[in-house]
């Protein structure tokens, strides 16, 4: 009989060459490939991994057959086309990308991958979710290019290129594909047994002959064989990657029972003993995996939304030659700066502005409404939006790869993949409970043992099933996977996974005024030339000063028109104003003082200037003397009074900070209703502010995104009222995507009843195993009941956890 190869499993050609020395002893290979991969194991000094790996099927590590031919062809991957539709690179200069992997089997596989790619030099950051096989990995381009990390991947026998969405949707398909052909091969399996188990039974009652029985049981046994072993697999592989690595998960007790079950109804059979019990191993068997089938259902559907998957995504676009003609491409080849055309009814492929056409567009994948919008011709669009009325042509700004739903999609991916504390510490009990369940199975055995010795296998099999601890690992995460999808469809983006306990347990939220509280669309509603200065000329000077400042307040003047006058030497000071010269005189705009604080003759605001009148007025002047006053206007978004008073009847203290000195901001608390504000504020004294907050309890910090960066970060939790033109920039640990205050107050609500949800959960996972335990203990509990028990607790666990979403759109209904 031919060895099979250590390395894949796949058997060895007679008289092989190849080995490799592997702890000491020589270990056959089946070819070139696995023998070099192989090597590249040992010699890496990861040779640990054949003792953590799992016992693979035949075939199932692809490495031999795979891997050789892909490695030349990793140098495309270095190329500046497809590195533009791959590779993010951040404001330091460093790249970033998801790949999505192929041939992983097991945690090992994720845990050899994860280290051979650690001693790459060069790679920042790299994490892999076993789950969807992608992995974020984050390096210098400086040091190494991207084809060396998937070579370095490919070396120890995996496959690895840059995700594409169709990709997830494939391996979600083949997932439920191979999970429904098991269930069928359980459900035909059990059916036949129990059908021939009647005949046992009803020998027992009337009478058998012992060659029938013989032969029925032995039918029994070769039946429920592959409904073990091929559709009870998920169990039996996970056990045995936990043994391996000495970590006690969900599989360990019901892969003990299973195995228990039939290897003891074997030997039942074969010395003629008095009870068989395929019947229950098959319905076991099928019970688990219909009720793991319907969890993994719940779980994409409670993950999914239309941030994460690749349905809004068009494939190709319509590309606009020099001579308007149309040219259909993939929508990956499309380069900044080309003109592409997009039909009524189609999805917009890239992010872009409009170079002709009026139409409406529907952005509800972005923003949870379903009204669409109005967009005219300079405007921006967005990729995976529809337009609906007319045909555009657009001018694209951003690459497929760092669109704005690109970007979304990489966000929620990181909050997902991150674990906060309530996850944690269901994992922790969930640890413990797997080792409790055994020893009560054993304290139950022995028991029964001394007291009935015939029931004493069949009861502790049941305390061993119904005890499994399935729905407490499912507890926590699912209710936060379907509380951040349920509030990505509204428009609320969480970007990091600690974002829900945060704004759960806030006791003070810190708004930013402009563009927070405020619309922050600016308009000039007043123009006050002193005496003896032109308006016209004053508004030419104000808006050549501040076309060179990105205040949101600068908006205000470049919707006047263009600026006509060049001005040199721009200083902006940050909350002060904007600085310039022209025609050898210094100008300046902005708050009195400061404009004031320019004038060479220490006396020429005296008296003091004062506005003409209540509101928000910008001072502009030379080195001489004041010019003129602007006023400009902002208006108050129109949900947040509702807001403010939401968070005083919840008992949280609200506080407003503003850069701007003038009365406009205790006019925006007054009409709010805000009792602590604080104006004049620097990006360091907003900084200082929060963090002497912090020492009284947990602050949410609501601003722009961009100019509160640092605070942003400094708070609890955070949120940005984020643009899409911002999000690539933006550091808050959640984003409001619709502009809409009201969606952070849907999303304070959601959190609390998703805590809600989160300790019902582990309460009644708790509970059930608290309560299971007796009666399975005192027999009343037959193992194929114990099977269904387990399963239903998990299901309804998961059900639950789904009432979250429900609840979100009651919200906005």
């Amino acid at each position: 009989m031919n060895e099979h190869c250590f390395h894949c499993g796949l058997p060895c050609p007679k008289n092989a060459p190849w080995q490799v020395n592997i702890a000491g002893i020589a270990r056959p290979m089946c070819c070139p490939g696995c023998q070099a991969v192989a090597q590249t194991i040992v010699d890496m000094g990861m040779s640990s991994y054949y003792q953590h790996r799992e016992q693979c099927e035949p075939g199932s590590i692809p490495s031999a057959d795979m891997v050789p031919a892909f490695l030349g062809e990793l140098d495309r991957w270095d190329t500046p086309a497809l590195a533009q539709q791959y590779i993010t690179t951040n404001d330091h200069g460093d790249s970033s990308t998801t790949l999505i992997l192929s041939g992983i089997t097991c945690a090992a596989c994720a845990w050899l991958i994860e280290k051979k790619v650690a001693t790459v030099d060069g790679v920042m950051d790299f994490r892999l979710n076993m789950a969807s096989h992608r992995a974020v990995v984050a390096w210098n381009p400086q040091t190494l290019p991207l084809s060396a990390i998937i070579r370095a991947i490919a070396e120890v026998g995996y496959k690895a290129e840059p995700y594409q969405p169709e990709r997830s949707e494939q391996v979600r398909k083949q997932e439920n594909r191979t999970a429904l052909i098991r269930i069928g091969v359980a459900g035909l399996g059990a059916m036949q047994v129990m059908m021939m188990s009647v005949g046992l039974y009803a020998g027992n009652a009337t009478g058998i002959e012992p060659a029938y029985e013989l032969f029925l049981r032995w039918v029994c046994a070769l039946i429920t064989l592959p409904v073990l072993f091929y559709a009870g697999y998920p169990f039996l592989h996970g056990a045995w990657v936990g043994l391996k690595t000495r970590h006690l998960g969900m599989d360990t007790p019901v892969s003990i029972a299973l195995l228990l079950a039939y290897f003891a109804s074997l030997y039942s059979t074969w010395v003629n003993g008095p009870e068989v019990y395929f019947d229950s191993v098959g319905m076991f068997v099928f019970f688990l995996l219909t009720g793991r089938y319907l969890e993994m259902r719940a779980r994409h559907h409670a993950a999914t939304t239309s941030l994460a998957g690749g349905g809004h995504r068009s494939l190709t676009a319509r590309k606009l030659d020099d001579a308007g003609n149309v040219h259909l491409i993939p929508a990956d080849m499309v380069a900044v700066g080309d003109r592409i055309q997009v039909r009524a009814g189609e999805t917009i492929p890239c992010d872009g502005l409009i170079l002709e056409g009026t139409t409406s567009i529907n952005e509800a994948m972005l923003t949870g409404e379903s009204l669409p919008v109005p967009r005219q011709r300079g405007e921006g669009v967005i990729s995976g939006s529809i337009n609906i009325d007319h045909p555009i042509q657009i001018e694209v700004t951003r690459p497929a790869h760092a669109s704005t739903m690109n970007t979304l999609r990489r966000l929620l991916d990181q909050a997902q993949s991150e674990k906060p504390a309530m996850i944690l510490l269901a994992d922790r009990i969930a640890g413990k409970v797997v080792a409790r369940v055994l020893v009560a199975t054993l304290v139950t055995y022995f028991a029964w043992l001394y007291y009935a010795p015939e029931h004493a296998f069949w009861t502790a099999l049941s305390v061993l099933i119904i005890t499994c601890p399935c729905a407490i690992g499912l507890a926590v995460p699912t209710a936060l996977t379907t509380a951040t999808t349920a509030l990505a469809d509204l428009g609320f983006l969480i970007t990091r996974g600690h974002t829900l306990e945060g704004l759960e347990g806030a006791q003070h939220v810190v708004f930013d005024k402009t563009g927070t509280l405020t619309k922050g669309q600016f308009s000039v509603a007043a123009i006050k030339p002193l005496e003896g200065h032109s308006k016209e000329e004053c508004l030419a000077l104000a808006q050549a000063l501040e076309s060179h400042s990105e205040h949101p307040i600068a908006r205000a003047f470049s919707h006047l028109g263009a600026a006509i006058y060049d001005v040199q030497d721009i200083k902006i000071i940050a909350n002060q104003g904007v600085q310039g010269s022209y025609q050898g005189q210094n100008y300046r705009i902005g708050t009195a003082q400061f404009v004031c604080n320019g004038f060479r003759n220490a006396h020429a605001s005296n008296p003091p200037l004062t506005p003409p009148s209540d509101g928000h007025w910008l001072l502009l002047g030379n080195e001489q003397s004041a010019l003129c006053w602007f006023q400009v206007a902002d208006e108050l978004r129109e949900d947040a009074a509702a807001l403010i008073s939401d968070l005083h009847q919840r008992g949280i203290e609200v506080h407003l900070l503003s850069g701007d000195h003038s009365n406009h901001v205790q006019q925006v608390a007054q009409t709010l209703g805000i009792r602590h504000v604080h104006g004049g504020q620097s990006p360091a004294d907003k900084l200082a502010f929060v963090q002497q907050l912090q020492t009284t309890g947990k602050v949410l910090m609501v601003g722009d995104g961009l100019n509160d960066a640092p605070v942003l970060a400094a708070a609890s939790v955070s949120v940005a009222m984020a643009s899409g033109s911002d999000l690539a920039k933006v550091s808050a640990d959640a984003l409001i995507l619709n502009q809409h205050l009201a969606t952070l107050q849907y999303a304070l609500q959601v959190a609390v009843f998703n805590r809600r949800i989160m300790r019902q959960n582990i309460a009644w996972a708790v509970v059930y195993n608290t309560l299971a335990v007796p009666f399975a203990a005192l027999g009343f509990v037959p193992p194929w009941l114990a099977a269904i028990g387990m399963s239903t607790s998990s299901l309804i666990v998961v059900t639950n956890a789904l009432r979250t979403r429900r609840y979100a759109r009651r919200l906005t209904a």
